[in-house]
């Protein structure tokens, strides 16, 4: 039997507690604030709406070079 792959997202909660464990239909989930959580997009779609969490920003990686010294 084939697996169905689900889509996730990242989500970020940023409340006033420490940490929260949300019920989802996906099961229990907790989030600790500021840190990314990846959830099922629908479970993603039921917390769009809570003004706590929000959709968590993608690392993007940047690569500098060291200055030059002056010659």
């Amino acid at each position: 039997m084939a697996t169905k792959t689900t889509a996730t997202k990242s989500v970020t909660y940023n409340g006033g507690l420490d940490a929260v464990v949300i019920h989802l239909p996906s099961g229990a989930i907790e989030f600790v604030r500021g840190v990314a959580v990846e959830v099922p997009a629908d479970d993603a779609k039921s917390l769009a709406d809570h003004p706590d969490f929000t959709p968590a920003t993608k690392a993007t990686t940047t690569t500098t070079e060291p200055p030059k010294e002056a010659s």
